[in-house]
């Protein structure tokens, strides 16, 4: 059975509920227009490698907006209880590479202070690297959130002009305290201003984090 068939007779079979109504947005956690199965995974936990399967119907292991907002995708997504969107938003993106593993290198990109004992506990099988599973097994989550920070803002919040970005002046009042050094780190591409994906970036958190809001 193909995908789309999958999805479609997943479709029938609810019939009647309501559907969840997922953009794009909400599951693009790096801004990059696409969405990854961690980035899925941090807002829909329970989501399964099968139903992401389904949902990408082009088999380039990322969803598109055109993907998610079919009205099969939508019934996928409708199956499952969603984390709150703001707190997704502040999961770091670990698996650069998007090799569908998380290495130790990765972690410490978004968590510099990650134990190499930390990284055992999640490696379960002790294959020197952390799938999904593992990452998104309860045990791991309670592991990782004491690395993680609560200072992820909408750039929505920031971006007082409108522009969908934010530039010094926009992100110094949001984090009190931040250089113009830390903000030109954070400006990965040297266009004066700051996107949503420069925002989320690991790096960038580590220094928002620690400047208050």
């Amino acid at each position: 059975m193909t995908r789309l068939m999958l999805a479609t007779a997943v479709a029938a079979l609810t019939a009647g509920s309501a559907l969840a109504n997922v953009a794009i947005e909400n599951v693009d956690l790096n801004g990059d227009s696409f969405a990854s199965m961690e980035e899925v995974k941090a807002v829909y936990p329970d989501l399964t490698l099968n139903a992401f399967n389904d949902l990408d119907t082009n088999g380039d292991n990322r969803l598109s907006s055109e993907e998610v907002n079919m009205a099969e995708a939508q019934t996928i997504f409708d199956q499952y209880q969603a984390s709150d969107m703001e707190m997704a938003k502040a999961k770091v993106v670990l698996d650069a590479d998007a090799d569908g593993f998380i290495s130790i290198e990765d972690f410490r990109r978004g968590y510099p202070m990650f134990t190499d004992l930390d990284f055992e506990a999640i490696d379960t099988n002790d294959d020197n690297r952390v799938s999904y599973e593992e990452v998104y097994a309860p045990e791991s989550q309670d592991l990782i959130a004491r690395y993680q920070t609560t200072t992820v803002r909408d750039i929505a919040e920031i971006d007082m002009n409108g522009d969908e970005f934010a530039d010094f002046d926009e992100l110094s009042a949001a984090f009190p305290g931040l250089p113009q050094t830390e903000f030109e780190e954070i400006d990965m591409n040297g266009d004066n201003r700051i996107s949503s994906e420069e925002l989320y970036s690991p790096e960038a958190q580590n220094i928002v984090s620690r400047y208050g809001s």
